[in-house]
């Protein structure tokens, strides 16, 4: 007989539950039978058809949000009664703070976390008075507006440049970037800026061979030069379309999007990408200064799929 998975609920009060698996029901919660609908990110494939067309055309897909539904029996212990662990669990999940489902396999292999929030209060039905047995079950309905499992360690690289490139010449170097998942992924970039303004990066936004803007060929070694910065003006940057935040973030601009004159990173990795070195460079900046780029690992599993 296998072993049991460890399944965890980090809560949104800070405290971390162990729901199933080794040292389950430490806080007085256990995973019930049958939790569904986070085991898989559900997508909806999009096929349109025009008036006289036979069948359908695939047009891609919809990633949709998940909504978890899962139980928990709660019981009291040597220590504690039921009711003092039903309490806790009240302030384990919320509607609008993350709490974190934990799946760790159980050759730990991957560990993976779900991010998921209340859509209503929890349901509780007690056949009768949970005092007497010292035991009862709740019931969350949740949603995982980012429906994919993510490793909490991402895949970080840096590089940085020793030579002083003050004099206008572009000192090129390389990060190493992958993508093991079967979705495409967005790199994070983080730029470091040098005292005096005039700082100028180039960073890779290469196709990949993605025929979504049918330049696949064309961009295969996209470059996309961005704004001189101000100064001390360190960049975050999110190259994600959907992202639910500035694109490019700085702490001394907040309108920088108006000097990126209309450029933006256009393009994810692709799945099932190997690791593979790509070019930064930097213009007008004195030695030291450095990039970091970040390769996020979303799963649409909390185990497996890994090449």
């Amino acid at each position: 007989m296998g072993k049991p998975a460890l399944i965890e609920l980090e809560g949104a009060d800070g405290i971390v539950r162990i729901l199933s698996g080794p040292g389950m029901g430490d806080r007085g919660a256990e995973l019930a039978t049958a939790p569904a609908d986070f085991y898989n990110t559900p997508f909806e494939a999009i096929y349109t058809a025009h008036a006289y067309e036979r069948g359908s055309t695939y047009n891609g897909k919809r990633i949709k949000s998940m909504y978890p539904v899962f139980s928990v029996d709660i019981f009291g212990t040597k220590d504690r009664p039921w009711e003092h662990w039903d309490d806790e669990w009240a302030t384990a999940l919320t509607d609008d703070q993350d709490a974190f489902l934990w799946y760790t396999t159980p050759t730990r292999t991957s560990r993976r976390k779900l991010a998921v929030r209340l859509v209503n209060e929890m349901q509780f039905k007690p056949m009768r008075d949970p005092r007497l047995g010292e035991y009862g079950r709740v019931t969350m309905n949740c949603i995982a507006p980012d429906p994919f499992w993510y490793e909490d360690d991402s895949v970080f690289d840096r590089w940085r440049c020793m030579v002083d490139t003050t004099d206008g010449h572009i000192e090129w170097g390389s990060v190493t970037v992958s993508n093991p998942t079967p979705y495409p992924i967005w790199l994070k970039w983080r730029l470091q800026d040098g005292p005096a303004p005039g700082v100028k990066w180039h960073l890779p936004d290469f196709s990949w061979g993605n025929k979504r803007y049918r330049r696949a060929v064309q961009d295969a070694d996209r470059m996309l030069i961005l704004p001189e910065l101000l100064g001390d003006e360190h960049l975050d940057i999110e190259t994600d379309e959907n992202t639910k935040r500035e694109p490019v973030r700085s702490p001394k601009d907040t309108q920088i999007y108006l000097r990126m004159d209309g450029k933006a990173f256009v393009y994810p990795l692709r799945p099932y990408l190997d690791p593979v070195e790509v070019p930064v460079g930097v213009q007008n900046a004195p030695a030291g200064v450095g990039v970091r780029v970040e390769c996020p690992r979303p799963w649409p599993k909390p185990w497996g799929l890994r090449r």
